[in-house]
C-alpha cells in the first residue's frame, strides 16, 4: 500500500497538474500582465499564482523572485519570475519573466500583430534582441536569445517609467 501511494504521489508530481488544456491564451495572458499594472509583489503572486521570494540586492532596491515551472498559459511556461522594486517608494522598476525552453515558439511576427510598432533593442552580443513596445506605464519588451535559436520569445519584461527616468535618464 505504500508503494502504492508513493507510486501515485511521484506520479501526480512528475505529471502536469494542468492537465492536456490550458483555458488561457498567450494573448490573454499578456492582457491580464497588462492589466496588473501597477506590478505589485501582490499583484504578480496572485496573477502567476506563485509565492515570490525576497532579496534586499542594496542600492535601495529590493527583488522578489521564483524559479520552477509555472505555467501561465496555453504553450507559456516561465521558469524565473525577478520582480524589482524601489526601496523606500515600494514603486515597481522591473517585472522580468524567463520563458522554459519547454514553451511554445512565439515569434516576433506574432508579438507584431500583438503590439504593432516600437523599436529594436539589442542586448549584449550573443545574448539576442528586444522587440521594444513603448506604452503609457514604460516599456514592454520581448527577449529573443540564443536559447531558442533567436527566433522564438525567451522572455518577457516590463521596465516601468519610474525606471527609465531613475536610471536611464
Amino acid at each position: 500500500m505504500k508503494h502504492l501511494f508513493a507510486c501515485l504521489l511521484v506520479g501526480c508530481l512528475a505529471g502536469p497538474a494542468w492537465g492536456e488544456e490550458f483555458a488561457v491564451t498567450f494573448e490573454e495572458f499578456l492582457q491580464k500582465l497588462e492589466k496588473a499594472e501597477p506590478w505589485t509583489r501582490e499583484k504578480v503572486e496572485a496573477l502567476l499564482g506563485v509565492k515570490l521570494s525576497e532579496r534586499k540586492p542594496g542600492g535601495g532596491r529590493k527583488s522578489h523572485r521564483a524559479y520552477g515551472q509555472f505555467v501561465v498559459a496555453k504553450d507559456l511556461i516561465i521558469r524565473e519570475i525577478a520582480l524589482e522594486i524601489e526601496g523606500s517608494t515600494e514603486e515597481t522598476n522591473i517585472l522580468r519573466l524567463y520563458l522554459d525552453n519547454k514553451s511554445g515558439c512565439f515569434t516576433g511576427d506574432q508579438i507584431d500583430k500583438l503590439y504593432p510598432g516600437g523599436y529594436l533593442g539589442m542586448k549584449s552580443p550573443g545574448a539576442g534582441s528586444s522587440d521594444v513596445k513603448e506604452m503609457p506605464w514604460g516599456e514592454l519588451d520581448f527577449g529573443f536569445g540564443p536559447e531558442k535559436g533567436f527566433e522564438c520569445l525567451t522572455d518577457i519584461g516590463i521596465r516601468t517609467n519610474i525606471f527609465i527616468k531613475r536610471y536611464r535618464d
